[in-house]
């Protein structure tokens, strides 16, 4: 894959992260009543700790890439 077309899917999967979460808070926790509660709590730690670890991905393999050129 080209390192453009990463940067793209990199950038695309922040998005899809985002609107995941928003779709969480919005409708599922509100359903479930559990916004502004501890139940939630789970969700959240897990989303973050997915968030930094695509982070990482992201930054260790565009390094690696402009490394090589």
């Amino acid at each position: 894959m080209k390192t453009f077309h990463f940067f793209l899917f990199w950038v695309f999967g922040f998005f899809l992260l985002l609107s995941f979460d928003l779709f969480m808070e919005g409708i599922v926790f509100e359903w479930l009543n559990w916004n502004g509660t501890n139940k939630n709590d789970w969700f959240f730690a897990l989303w973050w700790g997915i968030v930094v670890v695509w982070f990482l991905y992201g930054i260790v393999t565009l390094y690696q890439r402009f490394k090589l050129k």
